[in-house]
């Protein structure tokens, strides 16, 4: 029998061959990674295949085929996108970005509608109310615009003595002044007027919109009701 040397006395002590075990152990799964990580790339290019370990420069605007070693498909790199590709996603995107924010802002003016307003009559009443104020602003013109009328009559009536004469500089300056008067009676009249209209065409779409949220409000609560009732279409009440 051969003597015991230190070395192999040292590797019979737990604690090496402990350690021994753990490099051997990281090693094979160090060479296991390595293994795994060598892919082969495939792709089809104008009716012919090409393969590498890396990927073929043929193969950059086409679909790419990232292979196991045993040859079955690790994951599929589609081929970068064309010019025009990336003009219509990035249309796309900016388009998908847009209806995000309409929604969000529909969504606001829902909550801010619903929190102003308790029924349609309520809506109804707040247009009478505010056409109401304006319409004393388009009275007040009108009787501002017939007082004017009168002064322009009396103006009229005077004129008639100058019909062949130079007119007298006070009466020229009244026939300025009173048609600055009545121009901005008319133009103030008319802005008013074009305020009642966008307020209607307010109050049109705010009653049309708390409408539809009333009947999405409806069925949303029949489909629970029916939801609830397995199914079935709510008992109708005999009358």
């Amino acid at each position: 029998m051969a003597p015991e040397t230190p070395s192999s006395a040292a590797a019979r002590s737990p604690a090496r061959r402990a350690c021994l075990l753990g490099a051997a152990a990281v090693a094979v799964f160090a060479w296991c990674g390595t293994a795994s990580a060598q892919y082969l790339y495939m792709c089809n290019s104008k009716g012919h295949v090409y393969t590498g370990g890396l990927p073929p420069p043929e193969c950059r605007d086409q679909d790419l085929r990232e292979l196991n070693p045993d040859g079955t498909l690790h994951k599929l790199i589609p081929a970068p996108l064309t010019a025009e590709q990336r003009k219509a996603r990035d249309a796309a995107e900016r388009e998908r970005i847009r209806q995000e924010e309409n929604e969000r802002a529909q969504a606001h003016l829902d909550r801010s509608l619903l929190e102003t307003y308790g029924s349609v009559s309520e809506i109804e009443a707040a247009r009478a109310r505010a056409i109401a104020a304006r319409q004393v602003l388009v009275d007040r013109a009108d009787q501002r615009i017939a007082q004017y009328g009168k002064e322009r009559k009396r103006l009229d009536d005077e004129a008639e003595f100058y019909q062949k004469r130079e007119m007298p500089a006070k009466l020229k300056d009244a026939y300025a002044a009173n048609k600055a008067l009545t121009e901005q009676q008319e133009k103030t009249k008319a802005d008013v007027l074009v305020e009642i209209r966008n307020l209607n065409q307010r109050y049109d779409a705010q009653a049309k919109r708390y409408k539809e949220l009333e009947d999405m409000a409806a069925q949303a609560a029949a489909l629970r009701e029916r939801e609830s009732n397995g199914g079935a279409a709510p008992a109708q009440e005999n009358n």
